[in-house]
Order: structure tokens, then sequence, then C-alpha cells
């Protein structure tokens, strides 16, 4: 067989980025202008691994995964959703999600409860462990600050990390690079301001 030939039968075989891509999520409710990955989104579409969501000026968008977890994004927010998989039958399954930017609010499915707790979140400052959970991350008073609602989770730095094992207990990261800063119980003002950057009017 001929070297021109062996190109051609594995170019026909390669699989193309398409290919390897596969069905994550559902947009599930929206509000203002949203796109994935420079389209418009409507209520019901479908995200593919790889995708990038992002909402303008006052808009929300929520995301329902194929294993019941459900990300909330505030306005002017993009998550990457870099890899996810589910196989229920098989109990294996793994999540990654990238936060850019913006405040967003998750509340974690089937895969957060897999062994080795297959599942993250990263953002430019922090990346965040979860062992089933509900939990707030953006910027009030500092570049990340972070919020449990349920569960537990590990926000891990460069400098340093910190252990929520108690809901409303929060963190800050005053930096990049910076650990986080000793953990304590939000005051319920500061509460509603988080969870009012990612709610629907």
């Amino acid at each position: 067989m001929n070297l021109v030939r062996v190109i051609a039968i594995l170019a026909f075989w390669a699989p193309t980025a398409s290919a390897l891509a596969t069905e994550a999520a559902t947009i599930t409710r929206l509000q203002g202008q949203a796109q994935v990955d420079g389209n418009a989104l409507q209520q019901g579409s479908r995200l593919s691994t790889g995708a990038t969501v992002a909402t303008g000026q006052g808009g929300r968008a929520e995301i329902r995964f194929d294993d019941g977890t459900v990300v909330v994004l505030g306005e002017n927010a993009a998550l990457n959703v870099e890899s996810f998989r589910y196989a229920p039958e098989a109990a294996q399954g793994e999540a990654r999600l990238r936060m850019d930017k913006g405040a967003f609010l998750i509340t974690t499915g089937a895969v957060a409860k897999l062994p080795g707790r297959p599942w993250s979140v990263a953002t430019p400052l922090a990346s965040i462990g979860v062992r089933g959970t509900k939990f707030w991350g953006g910027s009030l008073d500092n570049p990340l600050d972070v919020l449990l609602l349920e569960g537990a989770i590990t926000v891990a730095t460069p400098g340093g990390s910190a252990d929520l094992n108690n809901p409303l207990e929060g963190t800050d990261v005053p930096a990049p690079g910076a650990a986080p800063s000793t953990v304590g119980t939000w005051k319920p003002q500061r509460v509603e301001r988080a969870l009012n950057s990612v709610s629907f009017q």
C-alpha cells in the first residue's frame, strides 16, 4: 500500500472536532442576550463539550447538564464546557467547567457523587473541587468571592486552599495567586447580593 493511499485512509477515518464533541447540556431558561460560540442562544438549545456560553448586560442563562447539574450564569458571564461525559449504566463520568468571567450559581448532579468526585470548575483565580453541592462564585468585594450553600467545596489557588463545609460559609481571593481568605460565615446582606447577581427578573 503506497504512502498516498495510507494518508487518504487515515484522513477518511480521522475524527473531526465536531465528531469528538458530545452533547452535554440544555439551555432551560434565558433572560436578555446570550450566545454560544458567538451565535444567539434559544431556550431548548443543546450544548456540546467545548462550547462557550456568554451572557450580555442584564443577561441570565440557566443550563441543565445531562447528569442533573444546573448552572446559572449572571450578566456578562462566560462559561466553557471543557469536558463532560456521563454514563449512568457504568457509574462513570467527568465534568470540567471553566468560568472565564462573571457570577455563577452551581448545583451539582450525579457526576459529583461518583467515586473520586470527578467534578471541578476553574476560574481565572482559583479551582473549585466539589463533593456534591450547591455554591455561588463571582466578584462582590474581591476579584473572586465564593459562597457555599449546600454540601462542601475546596477552593484552591497557587497560594493555598480553603475548605468550606457548612452552609453560608464563604472565602475570598483578594488577588491573583493569593491564598483564599479565612473561611467565615457571610452576613445575610452579602448572601443576598450574591444571589441577586444570578436571579432572573
